[in-house]
């Protein structure tokens, strides 16, 4: 258990009210970049934040601490960290750069976003004033749900909006290099309301989310850790990439006692070694599993396809299918579109960023290819060759098949990780079903 003594608790409600002091706000914007950086952050530092801006308490993913008894007999639940949830990720890819992200969750304070509606009503006022109406219609736009705030803030009874700078217009110029009251700044205005709209109205209509726990590589519970909640880092490969193209720094480094994270494993390491220090490592190797024991049913199956043309060992992208009970088979498209598929229906997000484009989707498949090399070299995959202008295909080595069967891998890759092996069935059979329906739709109206 970490505790918040009586000192930090009251350095956190000082925080709190004085969050429109330049000093206050920039201490919580520290802390902002920190559980950026790692993913999480300790439950000690991020009290003065849940103090300052309440609202990130539905928002942020307790990792518990364990469960403690008090003395009126009660069970409390404590948290020793919080970490990053899906709508903060999903906030930081719709902003430009963490200087936005940053103020758009200090935002979620409705005294710091007050002074900038007040600007966004006086940008919709002088464009309404303008002789172009499509000036207040594109505002309008960019600022989408937020500007239900800004109308609200037009008509009350004491709305003077006004283009002057606000309390944190020095932090505004330190984030993002300008004011939010300067010309320039009217898209980054736009956005990060727009970003703080969504997060406040999710932070309105649930309740905080249930307390995962810590990151347990052990054999015992290695499973457990991929659970609601949990964030998956990406592949090592474009980790570096994203730390590359960032224009500060520290870089990312992602907390391993709460998130997903890659870690160095030496070349005498066991299975069991490399499924809980390498996640990516388990998640392609459990798919290869189900695809396995579904061919044994001999009731369809999932098929790993790698493209005409492509070096089984650096394939920039394989395709996933599924083969049904007669034989006809249905694209289901990429590996990489497939896992992040299960990984939305696990709701386990990927950390740092990712979307559904098909840039970050190509970005993924090729950041993939040296796990698959690696597979291949310890015999946990096997590609088969085929003849005649057919593509190869990927399977489980018989190997690494008879492993799985055997201790120390049956349990993890029996019971203890059934709720994974059935949600790849499920997903692949899912999408089956669909693209069967709208294939058939489609003949029927052509």
């Amino acid at each position: 258990m970490v505790a918040v003594d009586k000192d930090c608790n009251m350095a956190s409600h000082a925080q709190a009210s004085s969050l429109l002091s330049h000093e206050a706000a920039q201490g919580c914007c520290q802390l902002l970049s920190q559980l950026w950086f790692s993913g999480g952050l300790a439950a000690s530092k991020t009290a003065v934040l849940l103090a300052a801006i309440p609202a990130l308490k539905k928002l942020l993913q307790p990792i518990a601490a364990g469960a403690i008894v008090d003395t009126a007999g009660d069970i409390n639940e404590t948290n020793n960290a919080f970490c990053l949830s899906a709508p903060l990720l999903n906030a930081y890819n719709e902003l430009s750069q963490l200087g936005e992200w940053q103020l758009a969750l200090l935002g979620l304070n409705p005294k710091v976003r007050a002074h900038w509606l007040n600007v966004a009503a006086a940008r919709c006022r002088e464009a309404g004033a303008m002789s172009d109406p499509q000036v207040l219609v594109k505002l309008i736009q960019q600022l989408g749900n937020a500007s239900a705030w800004v109308l609200a803030k037009l008509e009350s009874a004491d709305a003077h909006p006004q283009l002057i700078a606000g309390p944190l217009s020095q932090l505004e110029r330190d984030l993002l290099g300008h004011s939010l009251n300067d010309n320039v700044a009217i898209p980054a205005l736009c956005r990060l309301l727009r970003a703080c709209f969504t997060l406040h109205t999710l932070s309105e209509q649930t309740q905080a989310l249930t307390p995962i726990q810590p990151i347990d590589n052990t054999a015992k519970q290695l499973a457990s850790n991929w659970c609601s909640g949990r964030l998956l880092a990406l592949p090592e490969s474009l980790l570096s990439e994203f730390n590359l193209k960032q224009p500060i720094k520290p870089t990312l480094k992602p907390h391993a006692d709460w998130l997903l994270v890659s870690q160095p494993v030496n070349a005498e390491a066991t299975y069991i070694e490399h499924f809980s220090q390498q996640p990516w490592w388990f998640l392609l190797s459990l798919l290869s599993f189900v695809q396995d024991a579904w061919a044994a049913e001999q009731r369809g199956g999932l098929l790993l396809t790698l493209p005409a043309g492509q070096n089984a060992f650096s394939p920039s992208q394989v395709n996933v299918a599924v083969q049904g009970i007669d034989g006809d088979e249905v694209g289901l498209g990429s590996l990489a579109e497939f896992l992040v598929q299960l990984l939305s229906e696990l709701n386990i997000a990927l950390y740092p960023a990712q979307t559904d484009s098909a840039e970050d989707m190509q970005h993924l498949n090729r950041a993939l290819s040296p796990l698959i090399a690696e597979l291949l070299a310890k015999k946990i995959w096997q590609f088969l060759e085929a003849g005649r202008g057919e593509p190869g295909h990927y399977r489980i080595h018989p190997e690494f098949s008879d492993a799985c069967y055997s201790l120390p891998l049956a349990p993890l890759f029996g019971y203890k990780s059934l709720y994974l092996q059935q949600a790849i069935k499920l997903l692949a059979q899912t999408n089956y079903a669909n693209k069967k329906r709208t294939s058939a739709a489609n003949r029927i109206h052509s």
